[in-house]
């Protein structure tokens, strides 16, 4: 029992390392490997998602080949042209999805509009926040040392607290949704967040990385919990089978997901007032 508990925490610590060392190459990289890496990540989180809501699979097609393909254009074409292939392509995507619901004999009128729904809100929980990251990345003042900070007090937070959870957690905070987060766990990310949060600031000089410590880990916590509520309601476990010992993009991704909105709405309460 014990080989097999260390056995796991080893594919956990390589399919995150893995993971990790992706993400941090592509903010390296620059703007247009990282905006590629995003979209392809969303796609992936959003395929995750409808399969989880078990949406139709024809639309599940449709959404492939639509996003599938500007990301295909982004990556051999070498002109830069930004976000506008994606555009492009997400207009005609949303008219033939909704189209393909209009017309199906399959399903009732109050299934069409839950299927719609599914994509609607898929969009907006999933995709928004890939376009918001690439925005920052590309558009605020220091956008790549904010999103790298951010995507390390994620991992910091999720990690510490996965790990002092699982060695010293008893107070559960959510049992009917994700039985093994734990108040202690949660304490210990935060704690160790802030203490990130000042060794950021001594690096990079900015002041907000104070506020960010404590905002980042909490809505960290919030975007998993919401996440574990989507697939309980599902009876799903996990979201896929892509990173053993951590589940599908999905799970390694919904802090991410429900954080960046978070830091987008300061950022830009920031620029407007300042």
């Amino acid at each position: 029992m014990k080989q097999k508990k260390d056995l796991d925490l080893l594919i956990r610590f390589f399919t995150g390392l893995i993971y990790v060392t992706s993400i941090i190459f592509s903010i390296e990289k620059g703007e247009r490997t990282f905006r590629i890496v995003m979209m392809m990540l969303s796609f992936f989180c959003l395929f995750e998602f409808l399969l989880i809501l078990k949406t139709n699979t024809t639309l599940i097609k449709v959404t492939s080949l639509f996003f599938l393909l500007p990301i295909l254009i982004d990556f051999f074409v070498k002109k830069e042209k930004g976000f506008i292939p994606y555009i492009i392509c997400f207009i005609p995507y949303s008219i033939i999805f909704l189209v393909i619901q209009l017309f199906s004999d399959k399903y009732s009128h109050k299934e069409k509009i839950v299927q719609a729904s599914h994509l609607i809100f898929g969009l907006a929980y999933i995709i928004m926040p890939f376009y918001l990251a690439s925005y920052i990345y590309t558009m605020i003042l220091h956008g790549k040392q904010l999103i790298l900070g951010i995507f390390i007090l994620i991992w910091t937070n999720d990690s510490l607290s996965y790990l002092i959870g699982k060695k010293w957690g008893k107070r559960k905070i959510a049992t009917s949704i994700s039985p093994k987060k734990s108040m202690e766990g949660v304490i210990g990310g935060l704690f160790f967040c802030i203490m990130l949060g000042f060794l950021l600031y001594k690096i990079w000089g900015k002041k907000y990385w104070f506020i960010l410590s404590f905002t980042v880990p909490i809505f960290s916590t919030i975007g998993d919990l919401v996440e574990s509520t989507i697939k309980r309601s599902y009876s799903v476990k996990n979201s896929g089978i892509w990173f053993p010992g951590h589940g599908g993009f999905l799970d390694r991704l919904d802090s991410f997901i429900f954080v960046i909105p978070i830091i987008a709405t300061v950022v830009a309460s920031i620029v407007y007032i300042f």
